[in-house]
């Protein structure tokens, strides 16, 4: 990371707080944003961190629900099923924090592929992890072999991707078009997910195994505070790109 430029000359980078609401509510704010940078309403990039009203399973953008979740088991439980404007793996969001970028690839030099992007922004994870006390980070470079699609997401080491001692603690995924992108990103705080969530909501023989994930609560042996993420996150990317926080 090069020097960075006084304060007053950063590029300023909009934040939109953190908030706690439905599965649709959280993709069709997202999406908003991103549009509104399309459309050159917004011209400043947007970050912003939401935690869910209810559990709920996010599905990537081209994935086919009853596939790849077993939805008789998601009703049983009581947990939504949404779809992310951006790719990647089945997720479900119980006890994480989220994250979401927003921005056009001119914005910041380590934005101009998706490689550098997913690079970049798990650089800024691992400083937030640190900060918060957890030391064994790492930034993997290579991934797990996929099964097929119907892998979870935590199921799955994807290149780029913060682990924790080999353990997967977040999961991400990006949208690009005509320069612009979203990034959504879950960081798992709670170590709540039961027997359910790692085996019975997921195809046979796509179930999650308990002992390749982790917590942030797991690896710092206490409760977390999500607004402990959220400030630690927005200085991590202050830091790691050399940018100024507004809040929008």
């Amino acid at each position: 990371m090069s020097e960075c430029l006084p304060e007053t000359q950063r590029l300023p980078w909009d934040y939109l707080g953190l908030v706690t609401d439905t599965g649709e509510a959280n993709m069709a704010l997202d999406r908003s944003l991103l549009a509104q940078l399309q459309a050159g309403t917004r011209l400043r990039p947007a970050v912003r961190f939401y935690v869910w009203e209810r559990p709920t399973i996010s599905l990537g953008t081209n994935q086919i629900g009853d596939a790849v979740v077993e939805s008789e088991v998601a009703t049983r439980l009581g947990y939504d099923t949404v779809r992310r404007a951006t790719g990647g793996r089945a997720l479900l969001h119980k006890g994480d924090i989220c994250y979401m970028i927003a921005a056009h690839k001119d914005h910041h030099p380590l934005f101009h592929s998706l490689t550098s992007t997913y690079r970049a922004i798990g650089t800024a994870i691992a400083d937030m992890l640190l900060l918060l006390g957890i030391n064994l980070t790492d930034l993997s470079t290579s991934g797990a072999e996929s099964r097929g699609s119907l892998n979870p997401c935590f199921a799955m080491l994807s290149p780029f991707e913060v682990t924790v001692a080999g353990k997967k603690i977040c999961g991400s995924a990006q949208f690009r078009s005509g320069g612009f992108f979203l990034q959504h990103g879950s960081i798992r705080v709670r170590d709540n997910w039961n027997s359910d969530d790692l085996t019975s909501l997921w195809p046979t023989g796509y179930e999650l195994e308990a002992g390749r994930v982790t917590s942030v609560d797991c690896e710092r042996g206490q409760i977390t505070a999500f607004s402990e993420i959220e400030a630690g996150f927005l200085k991590a990317l202050e830091r790691h790109f050399c940018i100024r926080i507004i809040r929008a």
